[in-house]
């Protein structure tokens, strides 16, 4: 038998093992067991940054704004970051195998007080160079290129006085050759009342801005039939029946997936989709299987937080879903969610994310920031790696992260693709709360490809493109901006073409009717479509 003092001492030594593996214990209740990597020749190498975010997360909403953009128009992208509260945004350029603060950014200056939250980059005002639009805590601002600096100014338009921009989603909904706009915002965060409110008229209220022509907008929310009061992250728009039309896909935050078909006459149906109560935030576009139509991939709270936690006022009848969701696309506006059955459903807590063919096999896979830096104690979990979703045959998905080496075990928020080194594999640029932007080139590999290099302008958004391969097969992509969270991609279509490299033709569709047919364009290269672009007559 045990004496009292053995006894006493033995407790004592269980209780301090047990503090001692509490953040362990708690990191795998919450955390969740990790899925096998997947075999992949994916190998990316981190390049240094001249950027760390910095920020007050009471002062200010867990997000940062991350863009590509071409300000000089030499074909490679320099990055747009923005900066927290007491931090100005930064413009960084790659040079000598690193991202470094630009010169080019001159003009790119903002109230120290005021986070930037959302960023994308478009030529604005057709006069062939690449503007900025940033979403900040005090409003939207279009920042004009100037060639030698830009000339900042705030956006006027009606915003709910509860509102603040999180990111901005640009259009041409009329086809009119002015950039349309989608604000999507949050509730500002004196007026919160919780976090988890499902079921209560509760929230910021976005906006739907149409182009007057001259850059300043007429605010059509309520009468183009997509006003909602929801907290909203981020939307996209894009082309999701092939009419010539651009549609609007959007993620709200305690609420569901939105998406809203274009009539062609500025107004908007909702349509109903399969998905239950979650808390969708980014979104990643491609034909994932290759039909012709583009798919969505969102984001949500995963398997890192047990029901009670997030179902708020859900009553017990209302279904909540807490795994990502996968809309594949079937046409006339027709979609399935098939997360669970591609393996694309069960990861944890995540926000950004976009999806590139990587690894050029033909296949788009999926790049996701993870982690939320307002949880309690998070400092003593072992952080989420952000997931690499490679596709492998059968559309099935798994994470290679770790084997690709591009784990990123830091506040992942939102992540851009573009091509530093021109040569046809995507790069990677992943922003960090409060911690330092990562920067990754993609090793290539021997698959072959096709990079097509379009103006980041109006007349591109929604170009429709098809790869017809010298055997039949048939490959297709479209022009969209703002993927992600926050954030806005290259101006760029990619296709991995995987061991084939004989190409029958490239076509190309524009919203206004325009057609580019390219014979035979060579594979492992890259086709500047304003070389085939007829100039605008007078």
């Amino acid at each position: 038998m045990l004496t009292k003092t053995k006894t006493i001492i033995i407790g004592l030594v269980l209780l301090v093992a047990l503090v001692l593996c509490l953040p362990a214990i708690i990191g795998y209740i919450v955390q969740g067991t990790e899925q096998a990597q997947g075999q992949t020749d994916l190998r990316f190498t981190e390049i240094d940054t001249d950027f760390t975010h910095a920020s007050d997360f009471v002062a200010g909403l867990p997000f940062m704004g991350l863009s590509t953009i071409d300000v000089d128009g030499d074909g490679v992208d320099e990055i747009f970051a923005g900066g927290g509260v007491g931090q100005q945004d930064a413009l960084l350029v790659y040079q000598d195998g690193a991202l470094v603060a630009s010169s080019l950014g001159k003009g790119l200056t903002k109230d120290n007080a005021d986070p930037t939250y959302g960023a994308g980059s478009i030529d604005m005002d057709n006069d062939g160079r690449v503007d900025l639009l940033v979403a900040r805590d005090s409003g939207l601002y279009l920042y004009l290129n100037k060639s030698d600096g830009f000339e900042g100014a705030k956006i006027e338009f009606p915003l709910d006085e509860k509102s603040m921009p999180l990111s901005v989603a640009f259009g041409d909904i009329n086809k009119d050759g002015a950039v349309d706009l989608f604000v999507s915002n949050y509730i500002r965060p004196e007026y919160v009342e919780g976090e988890t409110i499902f079921n209560q008229v509760y929230g910021g209220i976005s906006n739907l801005l149409l182009n007057n022509g001259d850059n300043t907008f007429t605010d059509i929310t309520q009468v183009s039939g997509v006003y909602e009061q929801h907290n909203t992250f981020t939307a996209v728009f894009a082309d999701l029946d092939n009419d010539s039309f651009s549609d609007l896909v959007i993620a709200q935050d305690t609420g569901f997936v939105r998406i809203y078909k274009n009539n062609g006459d500025t107004t908007f149906e909702r349509i109903e989709l399969p998905v239950t109560y979650s808390y969708p935030m980014g979104i990643a576009v491609s034909d994932f299987d290759n039909n012709g139509y583009l798919d969505f991939y969102f984001s949500n709270v995963g398997n890192t937080l047990p029901d009670f936690l997030v179902r708020g006022d859900l009553t017990k009848e209302q279904e909540l879903n807490k795994d990502y969701i996968l809309l594949k696309n079937l046409g006339d506006f027709n979609f399935e969610d098939v997360a669970s059955e591609l393996n694309a459903a069960d990861y944890g807590f995540g926000w950004g994310l976009i999806s590139f063919d990587f690894n050029n096999d033909t296949r788009a896979d999926y790049l996701i920031t993870q982690n939320y830096i307002r949880f309690p104690g998070v400092e003593h979990l072992e952080l989420y790696p952000g997931n690499l979703l490679q596709q492998y045959e059968g559309n099935q998905f798994k994470p290679v992260e770790s084997v690709a080496n591009i784990e990123n075990k830091k506040f992942g928020v939102t992540t851009l693709a573009t091509d530093f080194n021109n040569d046809g594999w995507p790069d990677v640029v992943i922003g960090n709360l409060d911690g330092k932007l990562r920067a990754f080139l993609n090793n290539g590999g021997s698959n072959h490809w096709l990079k097509v290099n379009f103006p980041d302008s109006v007349h591109s958004l929604g170009a429709l493109l098809t790869l017809t391969m010298a055997d039949g097969t048939r490959y297709y992509n479209q022009i969209y901006a703002s993927e992600g969270l926050g954030s806005d991609q290259v101006s760029s279509a990619f296709f991995g073409l995987g061991n084939n490299s004989a190409i029958a033709s490239l076509d190309i569709q524009f919203q206004n009717g325009d057609t580019v047919n390219i014979a035979e364009p060579a594979a492992n290269s890259v086709i500047s479509v304003a070389d085939y672009i007829k100039p605008a007559t007078e």
